[in-house]
């Protein structure tokens, strides 16, 4: 180990409790996760359950879990394959759906348009904060899939500002890892999934403190 001195005491950096090897560790487990989840989207179909296993993943560390990533990814993906696909295809679906909308709105001209327009960034903005939670709560507990889509939007919902929050660091973090695209194929997934599993665990321990029904890796 490595020790430096300051007239308060001794600070070691480089053991295995060190702030350092802290760090080292954290920067690793990221980057091997965010590669391994880009792997299993490789194939093109197996991207929804390769979400749900990267978010089956953040959800361990964020219970300060000491995990094997690959074996714990394998089996997230295995487990939650199915619901996956079923919440993958369900906002692909939703998501083109409203491209659309968008593209052939632009394309019309008529008086009120401007409120079709404003209803229309209205059900975009409920989508994204049904999105941005509904793989959170996959992870976290077991449920149905109907009962999934509506519970995703009333998480978005709730504390919405911590919903906003969130957008807002992922957009100036979509922006940065653009600006250094290094951080795409390194970083920007696997932390990406952390950030919004952070604030959306926030909303979980006020809604269902004691409810977590997701078992864990023995």
């Amino acid at each position: 180990m490595i020790r430096i001195f300051s007239e308060h005491g001794v600070f070691i950096i480089f053991s295995i409790d060190g702030v350092f090897y802290r760090i080292g560790t954290w920067l690793y487990n990221f980057m091997f996760l965010n590669i391994l989840f880009i792997l299993c989207c490789i194939p093109i179909i197996t991207i929804y359950p390769a979400l749900g296993a990267l978010f089956g993943v953040v959800r361990q560390w964020k219970r300060n879990n000491d995990i094997a990533i690959f074996s714990q990814f394998i089996r997230m993906f295995k487990e939650n394959w199915k619901q996956s696909y079923l919440v993958g295809i369900f906002s692909t679906l939703i998501g083109g759906f409203l491209a659309i909308d968008f593209f052939l709105l632009y394309q019309m001209t008529f008086s009120y348009k401007i409120f079709i327009f404003s209803a229309l960034i209205f059900i975009c903005f409920l989508f994204v904060l049904t999105f941005i939670s509904i793989y959170p709560l996959m992870v976290h507990m077991n449920t149905t899939f109907k009962r999934l889509c509506i519970s995703s939007l009333q998480i978005g919902l709730y504390k919405i500002h911590l919903s906003i929050f969130c957008l807002i660091i992922l957009s100036a973090w979509t922006l940065l890892s653009l600006q250094f695209s290094f951080l795409i194929f390194f970083f920007f997934f696997s932390v990406s999934a952390y950030i919004i599993y952070w604030i959306a665990d926030l909303k979980f321990n006020k809604l269902m403190p004691h409810e977590d029904t997701v078992s864990e890796e023995a």
